[in-house]
């Protein structure tokens, strides 16, 4: 039997980890939204994911060898396409001109095929080099590679766990990542009917080996920089690439993506959890605009209210299950032992619910999620649609506190959910009180604060 180093998975050149160097990382202040601290949080229309491309592009710089970009044609469309200031697609046959066929090259950091199952194979395989990569894609086409991903899963518990010569490697395997940035819609969940689930995707299997980040702005380099420093992990980052507003501060979001989740009392009404009413959550961008939404509605209302975060869902899941999930104690502190929470939800309503099934509080989780329903029409008919717009946010809290004393507040936001439906269909757009609607923390002298949506489209430039 061959022995050391002549067994093909001891090979160094294909360990994944005795030849690996760790990534030169910028410096993650020079991408904070520094105008959040001076003027407010929720300030600043950004993308994202243009955000992740900057800090990409830059990674890219710092460590020319041991990084690329692998996905189909969609690094622009995802708005990584600052990475082209430093490098280019690597295109080993001919083009047209440089006119037609942009940022083509004999060699490049990044590498762009319509064939996302084997870009996936292209990442880790170049893993398994001991170099660095993501994989960016719609969230759409997740469905081509989730086998991918769970049989990579399988072999990173196989490799850690049951072989010991590997285990005992000085370095360990470099974690796989995906970026699954959202389609060309501002999506609530993950789109329009067609669109796939990331989340049941990735949760399924061997959780200890899947960090499924969700992630706003402000979030986005901090997920990124915790990712790229992370081995023997799948880290799926699914971001949305439409306008939205910034809610933490940089020291704010990395302590938020320490535990995972994290109660922003800035934005609570209620000074502790004996005295809240109600729990407002949310995981995702657009959840968590109209979570806020809602929260101003409330507090003109007189209620006392929780605010409550997520940035990294498996956060959520059973302790017993994960060893880096929030402890019970810890969960029943951030969501409470025994108020009633509403949680607004980027993608499938019972993904939440699998997580939490035995968490303290459980019983009283009422999450709102996609439903399957709708197409690309205006912000607010998309969410209108999956019962996740603020309005009906808005009536459910107040339907969980007190039905009774409510009944007249919820059947004036039912019936204007209606009104401004036809608003829309009337006019082509949606409904000024839904369109300049400001989080009330914002300090909207600043120019740059962001209403509460932009656009739908804008897919590539």
């Amino acid at each position: 039997m061959p022995k050391g180093e002549l067994r093909i998975g001891a090979n160094p050149n294909a360990n994944g980890g005795v030849i690996r160097n760790d990534l030169k990382l910028p410096n993650l202040e020079d991408y904070e939204v520094k105008e959040v601290a001076e003027y407010g949080h929720g300030w600043g229309q950004l993308e994202a994911t243009r955000t992740l491309g900057a800090y990409t592009r830059d990674i890219i710089k710092n460590n020319p060898r041991d990084f690329r970009i692998f996905g189909p044609d969609e690094t622009a469309s995802n708005r990584l396409q600052a990475s082209y200031e430093v490098t280019n697609k690597q295109w080993d046959a001919g083009y047209i001109s440089d006119e037609v066929d942009e940022h083509m090259h004999v060699s490049g950091q990044v590498v762009e095929q319509l064939s996302e199952h084997q870009m996936e194979g292209f990442l880790e395989a170049y893993l398994l080099t001991g170099r660095h990569g993501i994989w960016s894609s719609y969230e759409s086409f997740v469905h081509v590679i989730d086998s991918m991903l769970n049989q990579h899963a399988k072999w990173l518990e196989a490799t850690v766990r049951e072989i010991p010569w590997r285990k005992r490697s000085l370095h360990e395997p470099a974690g796989l990542l995906p970026c699954l940035a959202s389609g060309p819609q501002r999506l609530l969940p993950p789109g329009s009917g067609c669109h796939l689930r990331p989340a049941e995707q990735v949760l399924p299997q061997r959780p200890r080996h899947r960090h499924l980040l969700r992630h706003r702005c402000e979030h986005a380099a901090g997920h990124r920089e915790k990712c790229y420093k992370s081995t023997n992990k799948i880290n799926a980052i699914i971001a949305g690439k439409q306008p939205a507003a910034t809610w933490l501060t940089l020291d704010e979001a990395r302590a938020e993506l320490e535990k995972g989740a994290a109660a922003w009392d800035w934005a609570s009404t209620a000074k502790n959890n004996d005295e809240a009413e109600v729990v407002l959550a949310a995981a995702g961008d657009v959840p968590t605009q109209e979570i806020m939404a809602a929260s101003d509605k409330l507090k003109e209302l007189g209620v006392k209210f929780k605010v409550v975060n997520v940035a990294d869902l498996l956060s959520l899941q059973s302790a017993k299950e994960n060893d880096e999930a929030l402890t019970d104690e810890e969960f029943a502190d951030i969501f409470t032992a025994d108020k009633p929470v509403l949680f607004a939800y980027h993608s499938y309503a019972h993904d939440v619910r699998g997580l939490i099934y035995d968490r303290p509080n459980h019983d009283n989780f009422n999450v709102h999620g996609y439903e399957e329903e709708g197409s690309t029409t205006t912000p607010y008919d998309m969410v209108r649609v999956n019962r996740i717009d603020r309005y009906e946010l808005t009536a459910e809290a107040l339907r969980m506190i007190d039905a009774d004393k409510y009944a007249d507040k919820i059947d004036e936001l039912e019936k204007f959910r209606d009104e401004a439906f036809q608003f829309a269909v009337d006019n082509g757009y949606d409904h000024p009180d839904y369109t300049d609607w400001v989080y009330s923390g914002v300090n909207t002298d600043k120019k740059g604060a962001v209403t509460a949506t932009a656009a739908t489209a804008g897919d590539n430039e």
